[in-house]
This record gives C-alpha cells, sequence and structure tokens, in this order.
C-alpha cells in the first residue's frame, strides 16, 4: 500500500509541475523580452537576499512532519492537533522575523543593486519580495500534514492550479502594462490565496483541526525543538551555498547573475518536479519507520537506484541541451560558459544522490547527527569560491566551489549517519559502492550522448533532434546496465502494477 501511494503521490506531483512547467518558461520568456536584463539580474539578486532570510524557518518543517508520523500511525488526533497548533504558532514567529530582518537590510540594497541604475522603484520592489517572502508562512503550515498523512496529491493539485493562475495573471501584466511591479503583486496574491485554499482543504480533510486547544507535553516540545534546532544546523549549508553563491555572481557582474538565472530556472523545474516526486515517498519512508519495518535496507537500494537514474539522465540532459534551449527561448548572447553547464549539471547530479540519505535522516529524525555538517559545507563553499574568484575564474570558480563544498561533506557525512544510526553498518559500503558503478554509468551516458547530439546541428530542427536523443539513448545505458538487478525488478514490478491499475480504470470509462 505505501508502494502504490508512494507512485500516486510521484505521478500526481510530476503531472501537475510538468503542466505548471510550460507556463513558468513562456512567462519568463517574456519576462526577458519585455522586461530586459536588468529586472532579470534584480530578480535574482533579491530572491538570493530572501532565499537567505529564509534560514529562520529551516528545519522546522522536517521537525513537525517527522513529529507527525507516529500519532497519524496511532490516529491519535489529540496529538496531531495539538503538533499542528505548535507549527502554527511557530510559522507566525518566523513571519515576523523575516519581516523584521528584511527591513532592516533595506538601507544595504543600494550596495546589492549598484550597477543597475536603470531599475526604477528598488524599494517597492524589495518590500514586495519581503512581504511575498514573509506571506509564505502564513496558513501554509497545514501543508506539511497533508504530506504527512501520504496525501500530497491534494498539496500537488494547489501547487500546480495556483502556478498556472499565477503565470497566466503574470503573462497579462507583462503584456499589457509592461510592470515589473504589477508582476510582484500577482505573486504575493497567488501566493495568500494558494496557502488559504490549502489550509480549508487540509481543515476539511482532518475535521479535528480548530477545535485541539493547547500544545503539546513540555516533552515532546523539547524534543520538537531540538530536531528543529539540529535541522537549522544542518540546511543552513544547502541555503548559505545557494544564497551565497548569487551574491557573489552578482559582485562580479548583477547582469551575469539574471543570464545564470535562465540556466537555474531550467535546472530548478527539473529539481522541483524530482523533489515532488521525491517528498511524496519520503511520507512513506516516515510511516514505514514508525511501523518498524524490516524492508528499509532493501528500501533504501532501490531509492539509490531510482534517484541515480533519474538525476543521471535528468543530469545528461540539462548538460546537452540547457544552452540551446536558452538560445532558442531567450535569443542569442545570453549563454553562459560551456564549462559553467557542466558544472551546473554535475552539481545537480551530485545534490540528487543525495536525496535516499535525506529522506531516511527526515523520515527518522537523525537531525543531531548532522546538524554540524551545514556550518562545515558553507565555510569550505564560501572559502573555495573566495580562493577560486581571486585567480580570476569568475562564475566557473564559484560553481567549482559548490562542486567542492558537496564532495567535502555531504557525499560521506550524510551516508554515514544513516548507516550508524538507523540501518547498521550496512548502508555506507553500499551507498560509496553502488554510487561507484552509477557514476560509472552517468559517464558513459554523458560520452555517447554529447557524441550523438553533436552531429544534430542548430536550429529548432537540431534542438527537436537532440531532445529526441537524450530522451532514448542515455535510458538504454542505463537500461543495459541496470536490468537485472534486484533494485530494478522490485522498482518495474511497482511501476507495472500501477499502470495496470491505470489501465483498468481507464478502460472502465
Amino acid at each position: 500500500m505505501r508502494s502504490e501511494n508512494s507512485v500516486k503521490n510521484s505521478l500526481a506531483a510530476i503531472v501537475g509541475q510538468a503542466i505548471s512547467l510550460i507556463f513558468g518558461f513562456v512567462t519568463r520568456i517574456v519576462f526577458v523580452r519585455v522586461l530586459g536584463e536588468a529586472y532579470l539580474g534584480v530578480n535574482g539578486v533579491f530572491y538570493s537576499v530572501l532565499s537567505l532570510l529564509s534560514l529562520t524557518e529551516l528545519g522546522l518543517g522536517s521537525a513537525i512532519t517527522f513529529a507527525l508520523y507516529r500519532p497519524l500511525a496511532d490516529k491519535d488526533d489529540e496529538s496531531v492537533g495539538r503538533i499542528m497548533n505548535l507549527y502554527a504558532l511557530a510559522y507566525r514567529i518566523v513571519a515576523a522575523v523575516v519581516m523584521a530582518i528584511g527591513l532592516l537590510l533595506i538601507p544595504f540594497l543600494g550596495y546589492l543593486t549598484r550597477e543597475v541604475p536603470e531599475v526604477d522603484n528598488l524599494l517597492i520592489i524589495y518590500l514586495l519580495f519581503l512581504v511575498n517572502s514573509a506571506a509564505s508562512y502564513l496558513f501554509s503550515y497545514r501543508r506539511a500534514l497533508i504530506c504527512a498523512a501520504e496525501l500530497d496529491r491534494r498539496n500537488s493539485l494547489n501547487t500546480s492550479i495556483f502556478s498556472i493562475i499565477q503565470n497566466a495573471l503574470q503573462l497579462a501584466v507583462l503584456l499589457c502594462f509592461r510592470s515589473y511591479i504589477f508582476y510582484l503583486v500577482v505573486q504575493l496574491a497567488i501566493t495568500v490565496a494558494s496557502n488559504i485554499e490549502i489550509s480549508h482543504a487540509a481543515k476539511r480533510m482532518f475535521g479535528f483541526l480548530g477545535h485541539v486547544r493547547g500544545l503539546p507535553p513540555p516533552n515532546e516540545r523539547r524534543e520538537i525543538w531540538k530536531n528543529v534546532k539540529a535541522m537549522f544546523i544542518n540546511r543552513f549549508g544547502n541555503v548559505a551555498v545557494t544564497g551565497t553563491d548569487n551574491l557573489l555572481i552578482a559582485s562580479i557582474d548583477v547582469i551575469l547573475v539574471g543570464l545564470y538565472s535562465n540556466y537555474l530556472l531550467v535546472l530548478q523545474t527539473i529539481q522541483t518536479i524530482l523533489s515532488q516526486a521525491i517528498n511524496a515517498v519520503t511520507a512513506s519512508v516516515g510511516n514505514l519507520i514508525a511501523d518498524g519495518g524490516e524492508r528499509s535496507g532493501e528500501i533504501y537500494s532501490d531509492l539509490m537506484l531510482a534517484v541515480a537514474w533519474m538525476y543521471g539522465f535528468s543530469a545528461i540532459a540539462l548538460d546537452c541541451l540547457m544552452t540551446p534551449f536558452i538560445r532558442l527561448s531567450f535569443g542569442e548572447g545570453l549563454e553562459i560558459p560551456e564549462l559553467c553547464v557542466h558544472l551546473m549539471a554535475l552539481n545537480f547530479y551530485i545534490n540528487g544522490i543525495r536525496q535516499p540519505n535525506l529522506m531516511y535522516i527526515n523520515a527518522a529524525g537523525l537531525f543531531s547527527p548532522v546538524k554540524y555538517k551545514g556550518f562545515v559545507e558553507a565555510a569550505i563553499n564560501l572559502g573555495t569560491s573566495l580562493l577560486f574568484m581571486s585567480f580570476g575564474w569568475g562564475l566557473f570558480g564559484i560553481l567549482l566551489g559548490t562542486t567542492v563544498s558537496h564532495l567535502a561533506t555531504s557525499m560521506w557525512w550524510e551516508p554515514l549517519c544513516v548507516d550508524r544510526h538507523y540501518l547498521g553498518g550496512h548502508s555506507m559500503r553500499r551507498f560509496a559502492l553502488g554510487n561507484l558503478g552509477y557514476a560509472v554509468i552517468l559517464g558513459l551516458g554523458w560520452i555517447t550522448t554529447r557524441a550523438a547530439v553533436s552531429f544534430c546541428g542548430a536550429g529548432v530542427g537540431g534542438f527537436i533532434l537532440s531532445v529526441v536523443i537524450v530522451a532514448i539513448l542515455p535510458n538504454l545505458v542505463y537500461l543495459l546496465f541496470l536490468h537485472r538487478t534486484r533494485e530494478f525488478a522490485y522498482l518495474y514490478g511497482v511501476g507495472r502494477r500501477m499502470l495496470g491499475r491505470v489501465v483498468k480504470r481507464l478502460c472502465r470509462h
């Protein structure tokens, strides 16, 4: 049943994100053509600043979701209601802190955007970003309950529908008014509307919400806050790495932030689709752990293969297709160096293969053993990026610093944590040897695919042919090497059963 819920949640997430993906790209293309590169650069800089402010929330969502698994499994509505009351209170505090810190940063805006004097109303633009960031924490806390209960399909539906509405309205605003401020007002309105809708949906699904009073007992609160602090310290690295990367790029050239953000949009769109699928599975892993499941080790291996294949194929596709796509969509002269594209795809893959470990860390509540990793990772990233920038390596040096920081920390720290504290001394070797093999397959897939697409030529026809090759060739390489494994057989069986059920339902109608 959990496998079926995982697949259903994953499919719903992927379909929903795929639909909104198209609208998102069209909106970005119109944005660049209507407002220009300077506004795109400012958009990237302010987004980075506000992403750093999201550090105030880090760890809260994961710790609360983990705390929900046991009472949900026990059908203890009273405990669930008390935990959600604590979550609501915490998110109101987070929203207030984000607003306060954001307002304190106003005197420094001129320094961050000193190279783009042609952008008007910078203060209003920043305030709209800030209010949207703070508003994202209001009413949204009930999403965690829906996800923990393995009902993420409902959350995906909300996200997709409101994303489509937002992009449609923003397109209309750009074409009719050519106004960046109106564009941001639409974003703020949709953020609030989406959160209110999902909050009401959760209340309908869990009728006891709003009727339970009080907070969890002091001992439970202490355990939750302990996990929050540990997750904050751990996740600090991820957010700090992303946020400081963009600010370092802005120190070189704000316009470069805009060019880089076009590539980042493509990469993050794929990341969002895959993350939705991963998040949908996390709740199933958490409930398996809550029930004392004995198949956690096998499921860990299954997830490793699924993630390596998904992220490996996606990394090859991104490496081969991003620059031609940018050239066709946004126009000539908006590309970044090809070496930087290679590093972006590599960092994407490295982040991807961490997901099984992060899934188990979140689902099993292993927050304390990894709590200092984030600080170490952020320090290595900043130090190596500044060092490489001093060599005159620019954007390439910043991205290489990110690669070094991932390899020096996350790639061994997280699997070691899962190995020692949950899977009993087998996962570290499994992770190392498994990913070594998957890396070889990735390399072979990348070499053959790059060689094949090099003959496709430029223009729309060449791009379409490249897409066809990229869709087929890497997957054939993965299939050739993995089709005899136990993990593949299990995942194939789950997918086949789900497809059979879908076909039966379609035939009934």
